[in-house]
């Protein structure tokens, strides 16, 4: 049985092409299309009878999840107070490669701030309007 090795300094996170770090220690970076299903359906009143309708939607929800030290957390405010479209990609240079976002995406909001004894992560919400995957 072949043996995989996963190792996450390998996975690069870039928006607007810049290299973001500052990655918190869990999972730091999710995608989610904005539609559960690739497709729906419906059966008719006789068996056999099926219609199948494409959703069609490319939009997923990238969830970015940054340590509050970040140096990018006020890069990142600063992007979606500006309302720019930018693209947002994660770079898996592990093998498999993998990339994954798109070159159409926009900040969901700033990060909320949380404080407390111990530093509170900052989380992104980044909506990609073209996702693919390759």
């Amino acid at each position: 049985m072949p043996v995989g090795t996963y190792d996450s300094t390998k996975v690069q996170v870039l928006i607007n092409d810049v290299n973001i770090t500052g990655l918190s220690e869990d999972t730091f970076a999710s995608f989610e299309p904005a539609e559960g299903d690739s497709f729906s359906y419906s059966v008719g009143a006789n068996p056999g009878d099926v219609v199948i309708s494409e959703t069609n939607n490319d939009v997923h929800t990238m969830t970015l999840v940054l340590q509050p030290t970040s140096p990018y957390v006020s890069y990142l405010n600063r992007l979606a107070k500006e309302k720019q479209t930018v693209p947002a990609y994660v770079i898996n240079n592990n093998e498999p490669k993998e990339k994954a976002g798109g070159s159409q995406a926009r900040i969901q909001r700033p990060a909320n701030v949380a404080y407390g004894k111990e530093a509170q992560n900052r989380e992104f919400t980044i909506v990609v309007f073209d996702y693919s995957v390759e």
